[in-house]
């Protein structure tokens, strides 16, 4: 018993006493319960409260006639009586009420079994399918539902086996711990004045009238009110209060769930292995596994699902310090569960199709909810969890064989999540390897995802082995994946196809002659269309000049060497993000970034080399062949997304003093002629001065195309550092209003009025409002 007992033993008596007692005008009786509320708790001091409370709040059930009101009322008042002291005499049995001074508590609490006592219940079956997920004291959410714990200012008899237990999770509800206990005693007590404890020897009776002499002190609550209830609120069952939790508590209760975790874990890598090495035989029925031995398999992985699920919850409590924070980072638990505890059985699953399928579909199914789950409930690690479940609806897709439209379902589910993850971390390239994968059979689109793979500021070089099954009809293979593309596209992918397997001159002449001969036609043709393809075919062409994320790729080694000079000169460089430095993501052996380095003497010598190189030479023919090629198509607002993307590269390329000297043979008489009829037809005598991302304008957004080249290695420094911030719904991004045309527009002649403030290659005269060009060469 703690040191208070005997204060709130007397607390007890004294409440009972005082309560016996009347104090309004009716007949001198014991309080009056009114007969009609459905909790039959409002208790009245006399016959005249209780008439005027029946009249006010049960009209509906008295007599019309106001002579017969008081009289049904003190009748149904006796009834309710009666029925009470019946019950409470069946309850108790009869005989006088014995003297409550004289009564032990703590002997009645050894003999009656309550459900707050201190014996626990039998501990829960280990049905992991049937666990909910384990209940953490939370300061701004509810407990579950459960009987009220009593209020600590009421005698609580001792707890018996409670040290230590600090266990936070529990499947069933179960009496509270010490440490509740105590924290929500000395948490009361410190908002209520302090009441002496009585010496041993002083009888309850003196020290119960202390209380009374302080007449300043509010009235008392009921043990009903302290209980359940607000007299304010009197038909209103209150939120019960929630329970502290200390940081001790926190830390060992995740340090005993990483000790089961870990055991888990052991048992499902172990056994992942032993049937992944065993080469199932489809001819000899023996091989294959049961009903049982599946279901096992699906038990043991849902286990470690919620083990981590539990682990995350108490690591990530809002109470917890930051080193408990900081745990799941530190031990890669994100990637942990989904290597051991997801992939390897999906994986094992898929080896083992198609007697696998309904297991595999019940475990797809399993992993969604609870990937979907910590999506909700644990925000620190959101990037995750968006990919993890992008790669459990690409695993439902590559899967359905049977209803199309199930497949393009899940299809549609994953190319969401990956485009949201990408959202947050544009400049990893293994994002848009995912949805190259899932462009198919659109085989324009799928090539543009594999070059913008390739050319992030974070490659992703695995993506050059999965382009090949992409660029198959230059090497000789099936053209099965070219069924639904044009000609047109078919022969742009092939030009491509070479430069990337280094063919012949003749076989790359070829295909560019047949893409660029279509190239005017089917502008005309397709129209709006256009707008979105060209973007497409001007990021493929610039990813030409990296020789597709080669690592030993010149451009991109001068680039980086560019960006570590300018990290020299600034606290933070504004090209990373921690979202993107995150460990905690599930790593990938191919997502490593580079270890070879370019030093400022080395840059001439590699650049002299790159000139004479055949991928670099001839895709920098392609890129500006096709660029002036759509320059001549002068008026035509269908144009401008991929006129607008070279002009962007040639003047990030033309701001970097080592590689300025690159855009010297970029169509610069056709860009004139276009930036000219461009000026005159929407911004006659108007000034070409000012930012080319206007910061005053509060409705200047982003423009689909700058979600199409943000992230790249050339891109970095292009656009500002929250522009971003202020971006379009994804399904609205990519519609094109009246204001898109104008405000693309004015970034094209405001890139054009930039590049001629270099004085290189093209001028503009303020006076005559005239672009034109300023390298001899050029011209």
């Amino acid at each position: 018993m703690t040191s208070n007992a005997p204060d709130i033993h007397s607390q007890y008596i004294a409440k009972l006493r005082t309560q016996s007692k009347t104090t309004g005008d009716g007949p001198p009786s014991n309080a009056l319960p009114c007969p009609y509320c459905p909790h039959q708790n409002r208790i009245f001091q006399g016959v005249d409260q209780l008439l005027h409370h029946a009249k006010i709040e049960h009209a509906h059930l008295l007599h019309r006639d106001e002579s017969q009101i008081r009289q049904q009322v003190e009748t149904d008042v006796l009834r309710l009586k009666a029925a009470t002291d019946q019950s409470s005499e069946a309850t108790f049995g009869g005989g006088s009420t014995p003297d409550i001074t004289s009564l032990s508590l703590a002997e009645s609490a050894k003999s009656h079994s309550s459900p707050y006592s201190g014996k626990k219940r039998p501990a829960a079956e280990p049905d992991h399918q049937a666990r909910r997920s384990k209940d953490i004291p939370h300061p701004a959410m509810p407990e579950r539902t459960q009987p009220m714990l009593p209020d600590s200012r009421l005698y609580d008899p001792p707890r018996q086996g409670s040290k230590g237990s600090g266990a936070l999770y529990r499947s069933t509800p179960e009496p509270s711990s010490e440490w509740s206990v105590e924290a929500n005693r000395s948490q009361l007590q410190s908002s209520q004045p302090q009441v002496p404890t009585p010496h041993r020897g002083s009888t309850p009776q003196s020290f119960a009238t202390k209380p009374h002499q302080a007449s300043s002190q509010p009235r008392q609550p009921s043990l009903i009110e302290l209980q359940r209830y607000d007299s304010r609120y009197p038909s209103l069952l209150l939120q019960p209060d929630s329970r502290p939790i200390s940081q001790e508590q926190l830390a060992s209760e995740v340090k005993s769930i990483y000790a089961g975790l870990t055991m888990v874990e052991t048992k499902c890598i172990h056994v992942d292995r032993a049937q992944a090495s065993a080469v199932p035989d489809t001819d000899d029925p023996n091989s294959r596994l049961g009903s049982d031995h599946w279901q096992a398999l699906i038990a043991l992985h849902r286990t470690l699902l919620h083990e981590h699920h539990d682990f995350f919850l108490a690591s990530q409590h809002p109470s917890a310090s930051p080193a408990l924070r900081r745990l799941a980072s530190k031990y890669s638990m994100p990637a942990r569960m989904w290597k051991h505890g997801i992939h390897s059985f999906l994986e094992l699953l898929r080896r083992r199709l198609p007697e696998s399928i309904d297991y595999m579909l019940a475990f797809i199914y399993l992993a969604y909810q609870m990937m979907a789950l910590l999506y909700e409930t644990v925000p620190a690690f959101e990037d995750t969890w968006i990919e993890c479940l992008g790669d459990l609806g690409r695993y439902r897709m590559a899967i359905e064989d049977e209803d199309i439209r199930d497949r393009d379902t899940w299809a549609g589910v994953a190319k969401s999540w990956y485009s949201k993850a990408a959202d947050k971390n544009p400049s990893v390239g293994r994002l848009y390897h995912h949805l190259a994968i899932l462009a198919r059979p659109n085989a324009l689109q799928q090539l543009y995802f594999y070059s913008r793979s390739l050319t992030c500021v974070k490659p992703f070089p695995s993506a050059r082995e999965s382009i090949l099954t992409l660029l198959d009809p230059i090497l000789g293979r099936p053209t099965t994946s070219y069924s639904h593309a044009l000609p047109i596209d078919t022969s742009f992918i092939q030009a491509h196809g070479v430069l990337f397997e280094k063919h012949s001159p003749e076989m790359f002449e070829d295909a560019k002659f047949t893409f660029q001969s279509q190239l005017d036609n089917h502008i005309g043709r397709v129209t709006a269309k256009w707008k979105e393809q060209g973007m497409y075919i001007a990021v493929t062409n610039i990813a030409g000049l990296f020789d597709y994320g080669a690592k030993d790729s010149t451009l991109r080694l001068i680039l980086e060497y560019h960006e570590k000079e300018l990290k020299k000169g600034q606290p933070a460089s504004r090209s990373s993000s921690p979202a993107e430095d995150d460990s905690s993501k599930p790593s990938h052996p191919a997502d490593q970034e580079s270890t070879m380095t370019i030093s400022e003497s080395d840059i001439p010598s590699r650049l002299e080399i790159l000139a004479k190189d055949f991928t670099f030479s001839r895709a920098y023919l392609l890129t500006t062949s096709t660029l002036s090629l759509v320059l001549r198509r002068i008026g035509d607002k269908n144009v401008l997304p991929h006129v607008h993307v070279l002009l962007s590269f040639l003047y990030s390329f033309a701001s970097i003093t080592y590689v300025a000297h690159l855009v010297d043979d970029a169509p610069w008489a056709e860009i004139v002629a276009f930036l000219n009829t461009l000026l005159k037809s929407e911004r006659p005598e108007q000034p070409m001065s000012g930012p080319i991302f206007p910061e005053d304008q509060s409705d200047n957004q982003p423009l689909p195309e700058d979600y199409m080249m943000r992230g790249q290695i050339w891109s970095q420094w292009y656009f500002p550092e929250n522009w971003f911030a202020r971006e379009h719904d994804e399904e609205e991004r990519y519609l094109e209003p009246p204001s898109t045309i104008k405000s693309r527009t004015e970034r094209i002649l405001h890139l054009g009025y930039h590049i001629a403030g270099l004085g290189r290659w093209i001028s503009y005269d303020q006076t005559s409002h005239v672009f034109s060009v300023a390298n001899p060469k050029a011209a």
